[in-house]
């Protein structure tokens, strides 16, 4: 989890929005739920965009919660696209 003055620093600061991206992506990789590997995660100012896609709803609402368990003082957008051939399409990509 960020800490408040973490956070604060983060959103003036690009690069430090490309280290809480990679947070964020690794916490998605070691979810336990391997679609969340493919999840892109991109990180503006105060704000995290989540985009992708995933085979459930579930997945969509776990990779939501596992961002703001990391980033809780951003603002999260969620664009994760659900699609029951989600899954069979990201494991395809090299």
């Amino acid at each position: 989890m960020l800490k408040e003055s973490e956070s604060k620093r983060a959103g003036t600061d690009s690069s430090c929005g490309s280290q809480i991206a990679e947070v964020v992506r690794q916490h998605l990789a070691s979810s336990g739920h391997c679609a969340l590997r493919y999840i892109e995660v991109q990180v503006d100012q105060r704000r995290v965009l989540l985009s992708g896609q995933v085979s459930s709803y579930f997945l969509k609402q776990t990779a939501q919660e596992v961002a703001r368990a990391v980033c809780p003082d951003y603002q999260l957008k969620n664009l994760i696209v659900v699609g029951e051939h989600a899954l069979r399409a990201s494991l395809e990509t090299p």
